[in-house]
């Protein structure tokens, strides 16, 4: 690498780490990640469900633990923004060894262009998850084969064993790194192209230490059977992260496709059998699981770039391939390229508006604790603030429950007679607002049967009348300004014998929701100034409260 370039090196890779790191994101499992990483440095290795009552010693045969451990070390170390930096570090490491990679056959521009769309394919999954060490892992071993193609030797090859034993403490994909490798042995002793097959056998064999190596971690084989029960997840729950890459979320993995197989077929003649065969198989995992995306560029980029640098040599301009390549990542880009910008925070890993901290701070001071339900995405978030005075009813972690678990939350979703019996041995409930489906539990707690104790934008907390929280409904019940009342129904209220409780419940709403619009609505009605300077805003950030605003308007001039 050229002197002059290694500044721009490191300052695009830091700035691609950056965007992808310090930006909002929706990630329910994140949760349990950092509590699983509590107990792993408490030297408690997380080996059944002890987060949840309801399967407490179904076994966990693997987890991530040492991603979990440091994810958790930089959260004691840096709160929110210690587990963006470290996230940030990660993918720059990842970015960093695919670009070295492409380095070794193609020139720095084209380089660069290939990475400019290959950082809008790896954009959509780089989430503070464990995975984002096999993207690393997966970009070390590309450059590990690069440079076993350039030495002609297996030697290189060596570094990964060491790897993997670290990678299969910190991600199950780990298993790539000997698949990987094993093709292109395998490829290479088949039909020789870089490596003798003396070399080639050499490199079979260091893939084959590297599928021993993935059972030094503490579950052992345990890591085998994790990826298996991963493959046969319950078929009656749709895996986001499991189902096909789809348009327009995911557009820029197309076109990257499309592109690599232009660019890799313009040069039939150097096309090699690893090359092919692991473009077919990393863009087939892609195309079948959208997980597997971003992969295809940390295996592929090398082989485009190259190809690129050669038609260099032909007359193409590496300029303006770069030119290019920046141009169609406007138009291939999931967001506006500003937004990535705009964006940027460095705390904020578990959104306000899917997970409450006033939620959190209400189950404390009112001594919630024991079994509770819970709707699914707050899981991980309830064990990760709450554990191990509350036990969940069901998480994330798929692995984690039988299947016949989530069934039976699915079969009684559409019954209640049936949520009420698989609800029977809980008295409080945690609700996702934003987000109900058929594990959320939405709907299914009527208010003759439950009560509404605390509710924000992001969770609603209900306590069974009749139960051993009895004192707190007392206390706390909304009885008026429920979840699913609206300035429309509460208006005629203020002038009737409920008036004094609505205002009551109004004011109390805007204390623990300060960004609800409908207690705001009410107490604006009530000429409380600030209130109404609430409902304006809102309304003008959310269009579709400006009905409700109009109403509102309208009622105060009377």
């Amino acid at each position: 690498m050229a002197r002059a370039e290694k500044p721009i090196f490191v300052v695009a890779i830091a700035v691609a780490a950056a965007i992808l790191s310090y930006r909002p994101v929706y990630e329910p499992d994140l949760g349990w990640h950092l509590a699983q990483g509590r107990e792993a440095l408490a030297a408690h290795f997380v080996r059944t469900n002890l987060f949840s009552f309801t399967y407490p010693d179904y076994p966990q045969h693997y987890t991530s633990w040492l991603s979990e451990a440091i994810a958790y070390s930089a959260w004691r170390a840096g709160g929110d923004v210690g587990v963006r930096t470290t996230q940030a570090l990660v993918l720059a490491a990842a970015l960093a060894f695919v670009y070295l990679a492409c380095r070794l056959r193609a020139t720095a521009l084209t380089s660069m262009a290939v990475l400019a769309i290959g950082f809008l394919v790896i954009e959509p999954r780089a989430i503070p998850r464990p995975h984002l060490v096999s993207f690393a892992g997966i970009a070390f071993c590309s450059w590990l084969v690069e440079r076993a193609r350039a030495a002609r030797s297996a030697r290189p090859l060596y570094a990964a064993v060491p790897i993997v034993v670290l990678w299969s403490n910190a991600h199950g994909e780990s298993i790539f790194a000997p698949a990987m490798l094993g093709l292109f042995a395998i490829a290479e002793l088949i039909h020789p192209s870089a490596l003798p097959r003396r070399e080639a056998f050499r490199g079979l064999i260091v893939a084959i230490v590297c599928g021993a190596a993935l059972l030094v971690n503490p579950y052992g084989w345990g890591m085998l059977r994790y990826l298996y029960e991963n493959a046969i997840l319950p078929q009656s729950l749709t895996i986001s992260e499991l189902q096909p890459a789809y348009l327009p979320a995911y557009k820029a993995f197309f076109v990257y496709g499309v592109v690599a197989l232009l660019v890799l077929a313009s040069l039939p003649r150097q096309l090699t059998l690893w090359e092919a065969l692991a473009a077919i198989v990393f863009a087939a995992l892609g195309y079948r699981y959208l997980r597997f995306t971003p992969l295809v560029v940390f295996v592929t980029a090398p082989m485009i770039a190259a190809r690129l640098t050669a038609w260099n040599a032909r007359g193409l301009d590496s300029r303006a391939v770069l030119v290019t390549a920046l141009v169609g990542a406007v138009f291939v880009s999931r967001l506006p390229l500003f937004a990535y910008v705009r964006s940027l925070q460095p705390g904020g890993l578990f959104p306000q508006t899917m997970f409450s901290s006033r939620a959190v701070e209400f189950v404390r001071t009112e001594g919630l604790a024991g079994p509770v339900f819970n709707s699914n995405n707050l899981g991980g978030w309830i064990a990760w603030e709450l554990y191990p005075d509350v036990r969940v009813f069901q998480d994330s972690r798929l692995q984690a429950y039988p299947q016949e678990h989530f069934d039976a939350i699915l079969r009684a979703s559409r019954s209640q007679e049936e949520w009420d019996a698989l609800v029977r041995g809980v008295d409080w409930a945690v609700l996702s607002t934003p987000r109900p489906n058929a594990l959320s539990g939405a709907g299914r707690f009527p208010l003759e049967q439950w009560a509404a104790i605390f509710w924000d934008e992001a969770v609603a907390i209900v306590a069974r009348r009749g139960g051993r929280y009895d004192g707190a409904i007392a206390r706390l019940e909304y009885r008026v300004v429920t979840p699913e009342s609206d300035i429309f129904a509460l208006a005629p209220l203020l002038s009737s014998a409920q008036g004094a409780r609505l205002r009551l419940e109004a004011e109390r709403q805007r204390l623990e929701n300060p960004t609800g619009f409908t207690a705001a609505a009410v107490m604006c009605v009530l000429d409380d100034s600030t209130a109404c300077d609430d409902v304006e805003r809102l309304a003008a950030r959310f269009p579709a409260f400006e009905h409700e605003a109009q109403f509102v308007r309208v009622l105060r001039s009377k």
